[in-house]
């Protein structure tokens, strides 16, 4: 079966699910990042307790890389919803079972299951949303997608930093919303219009990306290790510079996901006025300087420019970036595509402890910071790159053609 390119006429509870469904299960781990330095002092006695408390956060997304191919392909070949219902429930699940759980290796294999849930439910989410629209339409929905992800942080950052405060295992709480969408999935979720062909159309249809294609999976990757700098090693180093307690931290993770929700939000009028390559080079700049202020921080001030910086290219980036990929790939691929997507952006997450915790242990958290901000630099400066060579190689294909 293929999806067509027709809009689709979308309840509004439905509307809803896609909106926050996929985020619920996403931004829940934010509500553990003002919790780290207490899970931390809990289990000082375990060797490398720095990296595996890093891992608490983490570790999700090496299972979203395992478990993403694996989400397209059946995506594509069973459909989106069937695959959105179990991902939620095993998110939902697995995320909020760690309130019973106290060793480490167990707190683990939660984990493990949230990042097969996240990987499920992302990919079917940005694969209904292709299918459901098409041009401006698609543009403002996923920019509103990833503003509902800024605004639920708003929410789970204070929300995990209160609950922290009375005890680190009741911020696993956060997951348990996640369990409401899976029903409403099932009455107000439809799978698109779809034509009816052979299965193995869509199966022997290959995944092929352009070079475009590939520099936009590569660019998320960037954009998610260089984030995850910020709740991964942001609680221990506010409290380190200014003396920050959870709930400070917890408000100013809030902060920043509201003007991610801004960026998410505006991200349609923006796509309207801007091309793709446009928004991208400007944004992930901006980005860079976000990263850059955090680092050179001495004190508020230069956290708050910080983290305003990086909460609004997070609002604007990932919109972008799902917007040209659905642009640039076929309808019978999407699924794939968008699993390549999800699996790209969470290894990301992942490097980020494995790359910057070395790092930091031999000089200073600072400079996670720094490498971030030269990291989205970088991948903006490779977007234009990349963009020139293609027209230069499509201008010399019309010439010879």
């Amino acid at each position: 079966m293929t999806y067509s390119e027709k809009h689709a006429k979308v309840h509004p509870i439905g509307r809803f699910v896609l909106l926050l469904g996929a985020n619920l299960t996403l931004m829940a781990g934010s509500s553990l990042s003002p919790g780290l330095p207490a899970i931390t002092a809990e289990f000082q006695h375990v060797p490398g307790i720095t990296f595996w408390t890093s891992m608490v956060l983490t570790l999700p997304a090496l299972f979203v890389v395992l478990g993403g191919p694996l989400m397209g392909f059946l995506v594509d070949r069973f459909g989106r919803k069937p695959v959105l219902i179990g991902s939620l429930l095993l998110g939902g699940l697995g995320g909020s079972s760690a309130v019973l759980m106290h060793s480490l290796p167990a707190i683990m294999v939660t984990r493990a299951l949230v990042g097969l849930g996240i990987a499920g439910s992302m990919t079917a989410t940005n694969s209904l949303v292709a299918d459901y629209f098409s041009g401006d339409a698609r543009a403002k929905f996923l920019g509103q997608v990833t503003a509902f992800t800024g605004f639920a942080g708003v929410i789970f950052m204070p929300f995990g930093g209160l609950l922290a405060s009375l005890n680190w295992h009741y911020a696993f709480f956060s997951y348990l919303p996640a369990l409401i969408f899976a029903p409403l999935t099932i009455f107000f979720i439809h799978e698109p219009e779809i034509i009816r062909a052979d299965v193995s159309e869509v199966m022997t249809t290959k995944l092929k990306l352009k070079p475009l294609s590939l520099y936009i999976v590569i660019a998320i990757m960037l954009n998610q290790l260089a984030f995850m700098s910020v709740p991964v090693f942001i609680a221990s180093y506010l409290q380190k510079l200014v003396g920050a307690d959870s709930i400070q931290v917890g408000l100013i993770g809030a902060f920043s996901g509201l003007f991610s929700f801004l960026g998410g939000l505006i991200y349609g009028r923006i796509n309207r006025k801007f091309d793709y390559l446009k928004i991208n080079t400007v944004s992930f700049l901006a980005y860079s300087f976000g990263f850059l202020a955090i680092g050179l921080a001495k004190d508020w001030s230069l956290i708050v420019v910080g983290e305003v910086l990086v909460g609004f290219g997070m609002g604007v980036i990932p919109s972008n970036l799902t917007t040209w990929l659905a642009h640039e790939v076929q309808p019978m691929v999407r699924g794939r595509a968008n699993g390549l997507f999800v699996t790209m952006m969470f290894l990301g997450n992942f490097l980020t402890s494995i790359l910057l915790t070395p790092i930091i242990q031999a000089t200073s958290i600072k400079s996670a910071y720094y490498i971030s901000a030269l990291v989205v630099a970088m991948a903006s400066v490779a977007g234009v790159i990349v963009h020139k060579r293609m027209a230069r190689t499509s201008l010399v294909q019309n010439g010879v053609d």
